[in-house]
């Protein structure tokens, strides 16, 4: 007589019950598949009203169901069957949203402890599958800084530095108050969602991703430049420069870091009027903030070579290098457009640009070196040649 090998005891219990009370075949089969994997086949359930287990009682089908709804649709997660991975998602996304709340100042210490909280439950899970005990024979739960020296750690070097970093910062906002509104630590806990969205995706599937979880902050006004400039320099206090410190001291920071460690952006600008370019800029080899205004500069300055000067340097590298080879360059790598475009503007501008009042176009030094570099390897100057 068919056991249903695939379902658990409980699940044999609870399909014989409901079946028996009348339930239709394919709402118990839906039922017990909620976030079940791998999902049980609609087949096993035909005969359930002759299996000869004991039929599930009203308190049993009662809480089956409860814990059922329990499930998250959307990733098949259960707060109960998979405890560790719910928490750790729940932790991550409690964080960043008390991070993003413009009614919140405790910032850095509410993110700082629930990314940690999130982290150590996720790679708890982790090393359970692995059937490694995540317990220790005092009762204790290993911390998330018993791991990342493993050598079957699953994380990337920089993502091990901003998690060291982290613990630090959580170790620090334990003890002491910072007077920090958090803009300070973006960069590190930018690149910790990051890598916490990478890592839970690629551990334990794509259906885990937080990505669409959270909806765009919104406010009434946006910040300008002076308010910009007055927070930042409110965060820099004497208790968070030492945090600082001993977190980069923590990571083991030596300035060769990644996106994974800290969250970086890379602004690419256009030449621009005083009017229309008032940014601030910080440098980070000093302790204070500087306010500049970027000055206007000329085209001849950032883009000073005609075609015949471009052709005259790169020849010094290889002399066989000809126009007919600079065209082949400029069209495989779309620097700009081709003669009479509609758009004889959209060049890229980290190698070329258009001058609108001579219709002709000049070039970067960072062209040129680019095309020195290609000419001096005889594979990739062949295949520039062999570009159709």
């Amino acid at each position: 007589m068919l056991k249903g090998p695939s379902l658990t005891e409980l699940e044999r219990r609870i399909a014989k019950r409901l079946i028996t009370d009348g339930e239709r075949n394919q709402d118990v089969h839906v039922l017990i598949n909620i976030g079940r994997n791998p999902s049980v086949n609609q087949g096993r359930l035909s005969k359930a009203a002759e299996w000869d287990d004991q039929s599930a009682t009203d308190d049993e089908v009662a809480r089956f169901k409860y814990e059922k709804s329990l499930v998250d649709l959307k990733t098949g997660l259960s707060p109960l069957e998979d405890e560790r991975l719910f928490k750790a998602r729940e932790a991550m996304l409690l964080g960043v949203e008390c991070f993003n709340n413009p009614l919140l100042h405790f910032k850095v210490e509410v993110f700082s402890v629930l990314s940690q909280i999130a982290w150590t439950y996720l790679l708890h899970e982790y090393y359970d599958r692995k059937g490694e005990k995540v317990v220790k024979a005092n009762g204790k739960s290993k911390s998330i800084s018993e791991f990342w020296d493993k050598a079957d750690f699953p994380l990337k070097p920089e993502v091990v530095k901003n998690l060291k970093a982290m613990k630090s910062i959580r170790d620090d906002v334990e003890h002491r108050t910072l007077n920090a509104f958090g803009v300070h630590f973006y960069p590190l806990f930018q690149a910790n969602c990051l890598n916490f969205e990478e890592a839970i995706k690629e551990l334990f599937g794509q259906e885990l991703s937080l990505g669409d979880s959270l909806s765009l902050a919104l406010q009434f006004s946006k910040l300008s430049l002076d308010q910009m400039s007055t927070l930042q320099k409110f965060d820099i206090s004497p208790a968070l420069d030492a945090v600082e410190t001993a977190a980069a001291q923590a990571a083991g920071e030596d300035g060769t870091e990644g996106l994974n460690y800290k969250f970086k952006v890379h602004f690419s600008m256009e030449p621009s009027t005083k009017g229309s370019a008032n940014f601030q800029f910080v440098n980070d080899n000093t302790k204070g903030v500087s306010n500049i205004l970027t000055q206007k500069v000329s085209s001849d300055e950032l883009w000073p070579f005609k075609p015949g000067d471009v052709i005259k340097e790169v020849k010094k590298s290889n002399k066989d290098f000809n126009s007919h080879h600079h065209t082949l360059a400029w069209r495989k790598m779309n620097v700009r457009p081709r003669s009479k475009s509609e758009n004889p503007g959209n060049t890229n501008k980290k190698f070329c640009t258009y001058n609108k009042a001579h219709k002709d176009y000049t070039y970067s030094q960072q062209w040129i070196d680019l095309l020195r570099q290609i000419v001096s390897d005889e594979q990739e100057f062949e295949e520039l040649k062999n570009f159709k």
